[in-house]
């Protein structure tokens, strides 16, 4: 019996990397830069809350839109903004949202509609009460 091995040369790959530049990552990275609420509306032609709800472009319809309640609580959180009580990023309006809503028992499983007019209702009361505590002091 004749016992012929054969055998197959192998041979070794060597993989080669190249070389990574650290620090020149700027071109390569989408940057998202968080606009200040205050200019939300200049920037994308609709007040935050509008992107906040989904409410898309039908928001300003006179039948059935929101333009009352939005424009009621965008001038609240400007005027919060204003009197520094509030930071002028989007970030500090979602949190400020959330703690009304807390507060005023607003669940987010609501529709739509119900969140809006509830959180309307509540900021038109706090307005209310602020003008009749500027009131007060003032003719104190």
């Amino acid at each position: 019996m004749d016992s012929n091995v054969f055998h197959n040369k192998v041979e070794e790959t060597k993989t080669v990397e190249a070389p990574i530049k650290i620090g020149d990552k700027a071109g390569t990275q989408d940057v998202k830069v968080e606009v200040p609420y205050t200019e939300y509306e200049h920037m994308n032609h609709h007040p935050y809350i509008v992107d906040h709800y989904k409410l898309g472009d039908t928001w300003t319809d006179k039948l059935g839109g929101f333009e009352k309640e939005v424009n009621l609580i965008d001038n609240y959180l400007r005027g919060e903004i204003d009197k520094g009580q509030l930071k002028n990023e989007v970030g500090a309006v979602k949190e400020k949202i959330d703690k009304i809503y807390k507060l005023c028992n607003i669940e987010k499983t609501e529709r739509v509609t119900m969140q809006i007019e509830k959180l309307a209702a509540y900021l038109e009361f706090l307005k209310k009460t602020d003008n009749i505590n500027y009131n007060h002091f003032k003719y104190k």
